[in-house]
């Protein structure tokens, strides 16, 4: 759901995980793994992501806390700070497709996918036979 966003919105999205109940932790996943494919193409993005995937990791009903719910809410709202330093742009992602359907990785500045070899050649190539 999160993983199209541009670098807007997903900032607004963790912006409003402080209006979230702390028991819903489908939210949290699904922005971790939005965020997480932002850090290969913008390594700045490394520290406050891992910082959000911590917090957010302990927010299962045995170890969550108040402590614990406003670690999350206070590395959400850095990792949407950092977000918002990138402007509002749009991640690219990898189109081609593999044998669980497109890849969708983030594609590097310059370079291949880094999962190339796990592309399907074209219909009608030469290894395609």
């Amino acid at each position: 759901m999160y993983k199209d966003f541009t670098s807007g919105q997903l900032a607004d999205a963790l912006e409003r995980v402080k209006d979230l109940s702390p028991e819903l932790t489908g939210p949290l996943s699904m922005l971790d793994e939005a965020s997480l494919g932002w850090t290969s193409r913008y390594p700045q993005l490394a520290e406050p992501q891992q910082a959000f995937s911590q917090a957010r990791h302990k927010q299962w009903p045995r170890t969550r806390t108040e402590q614990t719910w406003q670690e999350v809410v206070t590395t959400a709202a850095a990792l949407s700070t950092a977000l918002r330093e990138l402007g509002d742009i749009r991640l690219e992602r990898c189109t081609a497709q593999t044998g669980w359907g497109t890849c969708g990785l983030t594609l590097p500045e310059q370079g291949p996918c880094r999962a190339e070899k796990e592309h399907l050649a074209p219909a009608g190539s030469e290894t395609d036979q």
